[in-house]
C-alpha cells in the first residue's frame, strides 16, 4: 500500500510531466532550452524577495521571470527567438548570487538551500498538489488552443509570420507559459533541474520521431519514465529524488543516442 506522500508525489510528477513535454518541445525547436536554467537560477532571487515581502514564492518568482523576460526582450529587439547566450548566463548567475545574498542578509539563510536548488518531490502537500493541478490544466488549455501557432513560429517566424499569425503575441505568451511552468516546478524539481526535465526527455524522443506531435509523445513518455523510475530508485536506495529523475532521464537519453547508431549501423 503507497503511502499518501508518495502517491502525491507521483501524481505532482505526472502533472509536471504532462506539461513539460509539449514545452520542452517548443523551447528546443525555438531554441530556448538555456532559457529554462537561466529563469531556473533567477528564481531563487523572486523566492527572496517573496520571503521579504511575506508573499507566495510563486509570486515573487513570477514577479523576476517577467522583469526577465522584458530585459531579454528589449535586449533583443525584433529577434526574441535569437536571445544572447552571454545574455542569459549573465542573468543566470547574478539572478542565483543575488537571492542567496538577500536571503543571507534578510535572516531567511537557514531556508535549505538543498530543497531550493534540487527540489523536493516527496514532500508535495495537497495544496500544493491543487496549485500544480490547476497551472497544469491552464497550460495544457493554452497549448490546445495555439499549438499550430506555436509550431508554425519555430518552425519558421518569417513563414508565420506571411501566413497572418500574430508572432510577437505568440512569442510573448509562450514566454509567459515558460515563467508560469519554472515557477511551479520550482518546488518539484528545484532551480537547478528544471531544464533538464524539460530538455532531456525532448532531445531523446528528437532521435526517433519524424513529426512534431510524435517528438510530443515520445517526449511524455521518456519523461514520464524517468519520474517513475526515478522515486523509485529513490525510494529504494534514499537517494534525492530531483537528482534521481534527472540521471534516469540522462541514461534514457544515452540509450536512445546508442540505440540510434546502431539502428543505423545495420541499415
Amino acid at each position: 500500500m503507497l503511502d499518501d506522500f508518495l502517491i502525491r508525489s507521483l501524481l505532482a510528477g505526472t502533472l509536471m510531466v504532462l506539461v513539460a513535454a509539449p514545452m520542452g518541445c517548443l523551447m528546443v525547436w525555438q531554441r530556448l532550452a538555456f532559457l529554462a536554467d537561466t529563469l531556473g537560477h533567477a528564481s531563487v532571487l523572486g523566492i527572496a524577495l517573496a520571503l521579504v515581502m511575506a508573499v507566495q514564492p510563486v509570486f515573487g518568482v513570477l514577479l523576476v521571470i517577467g522583469v526577465i523576460m522584458v530585459i531579454l526582450r528589449l535586449s533583443t529587439g525584433d529577434r526574441p527567438v535569437a536571445l544572447s547566450e552571454s545574455m542569459l548566463a549573465i542573468v543566470s548567475h547574478t539572478g542565483l548570487a543575488a537571492g542567496i545574498l538577500l536571503l543571507g542578509a534578510s535572516g531567511f539563510g537557514n531556508i535549505s538551500l538543498e530543497a531550493l536548488m534540487f527540489g523536493d518531490l516527496l514532500a508535495t502537500t495537497k495544496a500544493d498538489l491543487f496549485f500544480i493541478a490547476v497551472t497544469v490544466v491552464v497550460l495544457l488549455l493554452i497549448l490546445w488552443r495555439h499549438w499550430h501557432d506555436f509550431v508554425a513560429v519555430s518552425v519558421s517566424a518569417e513563414i508565420a509570420q506571411a501566413e497572418g499569425i500574430a508572432v510577437k503575441r505568440v512569442q510573448l505568451i509562450l514566454y509567459l507559459m515558460i515563467a508560469l511552468l519554472i515557477a511551479v516546478m520550482m518546488k518539484i524539481m528545484g532551480v537547478l533541474l528544471i531544464g533538464a526535465m524539460l530538455v532531456i526527455p525532448v532531445n531523446a524522443a528528437r532521435k526517433f520521431s519524424h513529426s512534431p506531435e510524435q517528438m510530443m509523445w515520445l517526449s511524455l513518455l521518456f519523461g514520464a519514465l524517468s519520474l517513475y523510475f526515478g522515486v523509485f530508485f529513490s525510494w529504494q536506495f534514499d537517494w534525492q529524488t530531483g537528482p534521481a529523475i534527472v540521471v534516469v532521464a540522462a541514461s534514457w537519453l544515452m540509450l536512445a543516442i546508442v540505440a540510434k547508431k546502431l539502428n543505423k549501423a545495420l541499415t
